[in-house]
């Protein structure tokens, strides 16, 4: 994977390209707002986000992405919105989108659950060819190309890797297959003056709805939510998955894969650093309480 600082600049002659080919006037330059996955920018003053994707690879999510949002967004679910036009573009050997800004603020898990519920009994068109969930996607990628992992480190997230893979067999939903969000969480909802609205819709595929509320429950344990938070939101949807037998496995592979995204961003400061090695080493004994901080 392309280390953050190099990824950060070729993204940013990309979102200035490919704003340029859609006719996007910004009358300053695209400003970062942050380099993971794939790159985010402001413009326009916060009218436009522009996201980058680090390689070609990403391309069909980058494209899935764009058509989900206007299919879901003619289900009346308020989603941010790409910009008309034809989406992704192809610019610096890269995947490049361009979604409407949404001026908004935190909000509430509760509101996520009614987002998700709704989200859930939906039925794609087939067109859309969304894919099977994969737990473990990108995981194994992040893993190997995590610029300050030791070689231990990297051996202990195989060795978590192959064990949670090796015990997801034998976990059974209870909710059914459906459409899912992938990666639902608080930070990928906005309060706005017209209601709340769901964005990063890369992840969406088909999966067990339990995947959805899994990091809720996990954020709750983390202590980033409270627990009258987390009533709400079970109450909102109607269900609890903390109460489900596969929680705890569901919960490890979430674990695993908040660990790995953070790795990506090793050598950035000395903060960041000091918690990937807390999580690698919690990750080994599930049984500790967690002091995790989040990013």
């Amino acid at each position: 994977m392309v280390h953050t600082e190099e990824f950060a600049k070729r993204a940013t002659r990309a979102v200035h390209t490919a704003a340029h080919t859609l006719g996007i006037a910004s009358p300053g330059a695209p400003e970062l707002i942050r380099a993971g996955e794939r790159a985010v920018f402001r413009l326009g003053g916060g009218t436009v986000i522009g996201r980058v994707e680090r390689s070609t690879a990403r391309w069909q999510e980058a494209d899935r992405e764009v058509r989900a949002a206007r299919w879901l967004a003619d289900q009346g679910l308020p989603v941010s919105a790409p910009l008309p036009g034809d989406q992704p573009l192809l610019v610096e050997d890269t995947a490049v989108t361009f979604w409407q800004g949404v001026d908004g603020e935190w909000t509430v898990p509760k509101e996520l659950a009614v987002l998700l519920r709704t989200l859930h009994h939906l039925t794609p068109p087939r067109a859309l060819h969304l894919p099977e969930l994969d737990p473990f996607d990108r995981v194994l990628d992040r893993i190997d190309a995590a610029p300050r992992l030791t070689t231990a480190q990297r051996d202990q997230l195989h060795a978590v890797h192959h064990d949670l893979a090796t015990r997801l067999p034998a976990v059974t939903p209870v909710l059914g297959r459906h459409v899912i969000h992938g990666d639902a969480n608080i930070g990928n909802v906005l309060a706005t003056d017209h209601g709340v609205v769901l964005f990063d819709l890369d992840g969406i595929c088909w999966g067990p709805p339990e995947w959805d509320l899994v990091l809720t429950a996990l954020y709750r344990d983390l202590g980033w939510h409270t627990e009258a938070e987390y009533a709400d939101f079970c109450d909102a949807y109607g269900f609890d998955v903390a109460t489900w037998d596969g929680y705890p496995l569901y919960k490890a592979i979430r674990e695993l894969r908040m660990t790995t995204w953070l790795a990506q961003k090793g050598g950035e400061s000395p903060e960041i650093d000091a918690e990937i090695a807390q999580r690698i080493t919690d990750l080994a004994h599930p049984e500790h309480p967690r002091t995790w901080h989040p990013y």
